[in-house]
């Protein structure tokens, strides 16, 4: 594991304007959240106790997410700490990233913009989940997508981290420079791992016995908050996507299909916003395919829009909480989507 981060480090180079603008973007995250938590939450706390056991499982909730406890294990370092370094971490190499295809000022509008959504604000508020080690390793899958070996090697770790990056694959699949065997290939070594590690009490038979009465039992869960889940894991930056979708519709296929297998995760689950947040992974896209430097005043407004709009959180059993709530983000949108899902 450590390693590959050593390979995957080596291959941007060091600027000193660019390293102090990604922990200026790291430090307006917090500063949006209030705050940043070093203790672990619900389903947080049973990865730090995974971490602290491994490899027993035994009153583990979810032990086929091995990695993340694995690497608190391996190093003796709180998981929440590990979540915290690889947030900066995850905003370091999006930024360098974009920064290859966009210029400098949108780079930093789009990557600020995305801090102060919950793909990122997330992990601040609920600690040891391993939502934000999976986004890293599945970024470092799209951007490494033209290696060999490598993209299916961090697709693999991300499966192993947590097991709906499964739902990505159809968005990978349709990049051309992906190999659709070797994916296929790193899913398949993955399924039995999956298979002998789902003991916990969120194993797969949690999911599937519900579906037995009512194929859409967990769809149902949530289709109160639907439209605001989905708003909520990149608010406006959904109008980048749009946009992209509107200019150039032919070249927009993987990003339909990222929707509609991460979509497919309300047939087994309710914890909208964390489902939809995968799709930063367009966001990636369109910043490889398309220049936005035309764009420039409506990136500003969408990062000023983002800031101000309050952090909902729409979860399992179809239930919803504005985190943090501030005068800093003192927009409420609520009310429109509520009423347009019902």
């Amino acid at each position: 594991f450590f390693i590959i981060f050593k390979v995957m480090i080596k291959n941007f180079k060091f600027n000193l304007l660019d390293e102090i603008l990604i922990l200026i973007i790291f430090s307006f995250s917090i500063l949006i959240n209030r705050s940043v938590t070093l203790d672990a939450h619900s389903l947080g706390l049973s990865m730090q106790a995974y971490s602290e056991i491994f490899p027993n499982t035994q009153d583990i909730l979810q032990p086929q997410r091995i990695l993340l406890p694995l690497v608190g294990y391996l190093i003796k370092i709180n998981l929440q700490t590990i979540n915290i370094i690889v947030t900066f971490c995850f905003l370091n190499i999006l930024y360098k990233h974009i920064l290859k295809f966009q210029s400098r000022v949108i780079t930093y509008l789009l990557c600020a913009s995305l801090s102060a959504t919950m793909v990122v604000q997330f992990h601040y508020n609920f600690g040891s989940y391993p939502d934000i080690l999976c986004y890293f390793l599945l970024l470092l899958t799209f951007i490494n997508k033209e290696r060999t070996n490598a993209p299916y090697i961090y697709f693999f770790l991300a499966l192993l981290t947590k097991e709906t990056a499964v739902f990505t694959v159809l968005f990978f699949l349709a990049i051309k420079n992906i190999s659709k065997i070797k994916l296929i290939f790193s899913c398949s070594v993955y399924l039995p791992i999956y298979l002998f590690l789902n003991t916990g009490a969120y194993n797969l038979n949690h999911y599937l016995s519900p579906l037995e009465d009512d194929i859409l039992y967990w769809f149902n869960q949530s289709k109160q908050y639907f439209f605001t889940g989905y708003f909520s894991s990149i608010k406006f930056l959904w109008i980048i996507i749009a946009l992209y979708i509107f200019r150039d519709f032919r070249n927009s296929f993987p990003i339909f299909l990222l929707i509609i297998g991460i979509s497919l995760q309300f047939m087994l689950g309710g914890d909208t916003t964390r489902f939809i947040s995968f799709i930063f992974l367009a966001l990636v896209y369109i910043a490889e395919n398309y220049k936005l430097n035309n764009f420039l005043f409506l990136n500003i407004f969408i990062l000023f829009l983002n800031t101000v709009t309050a952090k909902y959180y729409i979860y399992a059993y179809g239930q919803m909480t504005i985190l943090n709530e501030s005068r800093i983000s003192f927009l409420e949108f609520f009310e429109i989507f509520h009423k347009s899902s019902i």
